[in-house]
């Protein structure tokens, strides 16, 4: 099996009616995948990959503990890698990684640092990372925040502040969002990419973000904040940042404290907030996903609100040009797709989970996929 990169990926999310002032036309159809094994039908991380034999499905089978390429669409696992936690291609602190090229797997790990495993399961690096303006207690790769490589270097996200209680405004700006390993020489840099400066203005709001590529450009956009900014690796500078706002984003979540889980989830779903960013090469637009805020006590159904807050009832979509403007907005029906992660881009459009615990379409048995695909209009 060969693979070509750059890839595209991953993220999720769900459709009641679309925005008024920017209506979107699109269709939707059905992928299912029938599983062969025993597998999480909401992987945590998902890539899909293009080969010169075909598409594969590469997710993290955290019930077997090891990645595995399914072929598209049938389901058959074409190759595994199986994750080790200890010895000498052990893996400390595992968590999730990218598939950057033939050959080539780039974990996180604990304490902070990356190691890259090739497919027979042999690590052959591993790299401390270290931020010299503060102490991170770690490094991860997640489903919408993958590892890209730009030339020899492999650009990472630390999007968390590491101590958000205990900090003030001020130390937002020493909280780096963007670093890179250079694979030839091991040399880790920063790069002064911040949340902006009014983020804590109103209130601590929480940290996380975002970021899809395109162009040899990572665009970052965080979950609490209507701006992306876009950060150029080949000059290792930001040359863009914009304001990007959904009309169903307006209530920000604000954690000045620490609350009981009860009142925090209540918080949470009285908030709205975004979530992924994906680009789409095949369509030149953006995906960006955002949750808006809903009453338990409006749903019928009484659920638990832990649950609710992994399975959301409702999420949409905002579909944007090249240049991040809104071409549309559109928001999936009550439970008709699982928001919390495993969504990617294919050619036939956007891939989001329909697999929500609370859709009575779920299934264990099997991958299933709402296909989004948005109908752009010619100006």
């Amino acid at each position: 099996m060969r693979i070509f990169f750059p890839l595209l990926i991953l993220l999720a999310t769900g459709c009641k009616g679309s925005v008024e002032e920017k209506a979107l036309d699109y269709k939707t159809s059905l992928l299912e995948i029938k599983l062969l094994e025993t597998t999480p039908v909401n992987p945590r991380y998902t890539q899909l990959i293009a080969s010169d034999s075909g598409e594969y499905l590469l997710l993290l089978n955290d019930f077997k503990d090891k990645f595995q390429f399914l072929e598209l669409p049938s389901g058959k696992i074409a190759h595994e890698i199986t994750i080790q936690r200890e010895g000498e291609h052990g893996v400390s602190g595992f968590d999730a990684g990218t598939v950057t090229g033939w050959d080539s797997l780039w974990v996180a790990m604990g304490p902070p640092g990356l190691a890259l495993i090739n497919f027979n399961r042999e690590v052959l690096n591993r790299v401390s990372i270290i931020d010299d303006q503060i102490p991170l207690t770690s490094i991860r790769s997640n489903f919408d925040r993958r590892f890209h490589q730009f030339g020899s270097k492999i650009f990472g996200a630390q999007p968390l502040f590491m101590d958000h209680h205990g900090m003030n405004k001020d130390a937002i700006q020493k909280q780096r969002l963007v670093f890179s390993l250079d694979i030839n020489t091991g040399d880790v840099e920063w790069y002064d990419v911040f949340y902006r400066e009014d983020y804590w203005d109103k209130g601590k709001k929480p940290s996380g973000y975002s970021w899809t590529e395109k162009d040899g450009k990572l665009y970052i956009a965080p979950w609490h904040d209507h701006e992306i900014q876009v950060f150029d690796m080949a000059s290792e500078t930001t040359v863009k940042r914009k304001e990007v706002k959904s009309n169903h984003v307006n209530k920000p979540d604000y954690v000045n404290e620490i609350l009981p889980m009860e009142k925090a989830l209540a918080n949470s779903f009285s908030s709205d907030r975004y979530k992924s960013l994906l680009y789409d090469k095949y369509r030149n637009v953006f995906y960006r996903f955002f949750l808006p805020s809903f009453d338990p006590e409006n749903l019928e159904e009484e659920y638990n609100h832990l649950d609710l807050e992994f399975s959301r009832p409702y999420s949409g979509v905002m579909v944007l040009d090249s240049e991040l403007n809104i071409i549309g907005e559109h928001i999936f029906d009550k439970f008709q797709v699982y928001s919390l992660n495993n969504h990617f881009v294919g050619e036939k459009g956007l891939y989001i989970s329909a697999n929500n615990p609370f859709n009575p379409e779920y299934n264990e048995d099997m991958l299933r996929y709402l296909i989004f695909t948005p109908e752009l209009r010619e100006e």
